[in-house]
């Protein structure tokens, strides 16, 4: 009787490793996902003073000030948002803006910072000319941190508008700087809303989809900022108008998203109503008054 054969891992592997670049090459996703574990910032130089800082060596003095600030920070997401931290975060400092890109799971060094799977990555802009941004974008990324770090995949996404609107508002602007409150009040007045439903998740910032499109101002450096900050404070509004007139049902509702429930759910449960009720009650707030009203131009 001949002997069976044995499988030889040699032979094949240059076929295996084959297809798998070529699955990778086919799904963007994937690649993107590979390229952020191979790219982990826990790979990076610790901070002396704060472990949970991590740092390429150009940008020390920016991880100092990000040492100095992260405290603050955690604490106000911790109170606004109404429980501890599950873990410490890991937070990554970049110099080079091709390594951020790598790190940060979006494969795109355009971005200010990312949050995912407990990391925080601050691009190098946030280190040099977007310095100022530091403080409130780190509160921002840690209000994603916190709340997904608590749901994790339970429950399914969230819609974009309330965890990035969550996140504006616990940071008192973060990643929405450039744009008042007022200035979205008037775009709201003037048909350029967000649109507001139960998924909406937005993949990117090009996915935000509005009523009536806005159009770029002159002090914006490109249309996709001006949609992007103004989606932001948008949905900052409407979060802030949810928690401030039901303080008892927003609290529910953020347990009930923390605890993984999917979100129309917890959403109807905490209110006795849906998002698309709640939005059409707030909107009326910022409706452009009738001609001939006391507010009409003559």
């Amino acid at each position: 009787m001949r002997a069976p054969r044995s499988f030889s891992f040699g032979v094949w592997a240059p076929f295996a490793l084959a297809a798998v670049c070529a699955a990778l090459v086919a799904n963007p996703a994937a690649r993107r996902a590979v390229d952020a574990r191979l790219n982990d910032p826990a790979g990076l130089p610790t901070l002396a003073r704060d472990s949970r800082i991590h740092y390429q060596p150009a940008v020390i003095g920016c991880a100092r000030e990000v040492a100095a600030v992260l405290p603050g920070a955690m604490e106000r997401v911790q109170s606004r948002q109404g429980r501890p931290f599950v873990r410490q975060p890991i937070v990554g400092v970049y110099a080079s803006f091709g390594d951020y890109a790598r790190a940060n799971g979006l494969g795109d060094a355009g971005v200010a910072a990312t949050a995912r799977d407990g990391r925080i990555m601050l691009s190098p802009t946030l280190c040099g000319e977007e310095r100022d941004r530091l403080a409130g974008v780190l509160a921002h990324e840690l209000s994603h941190n916190h709340l997904f770090g608590w749901r994790g995949a339970r429950g399914g996404p969230l819609p974009s508008w309330f965890s990035e609107g969550l996140a504006v508002m616990v940071s008192d602007g973060g990643a929405a700087e450039g744009l008042t409150d007022e200035e979205a009040r008037i775009a709201l007045r003037e048909g350029y809303a967000i649109v507001v439903d139960d998924d909406g998740l937005w993949r990117s910032f090009a996915d935000i989809r509005f009523e009536r499109e806005p159009t770029k101002r002159e002090s914006d450096a490109d249309i996709v900022t001006t949609r992007q900050r103004l989606a932001f404070r948008q949905a900052a509004l409407f979060v802030a108008w949810l928690r401030d007139g039901a303080p008892e049902a927003f609290a529910g509702l953020l347990n009930r998203l923390e605890d993984g429930e999917a979100f129309a759910a917890a959403f109807q449960m905490s209110y006795s109503a849906s998002v698309v009720d709640q939005w059409r009650r707030f909107r009326p707030r910022h409706s452009r008054p009738p001609l001939g009203s006391a507010g009409a131009a003559k």
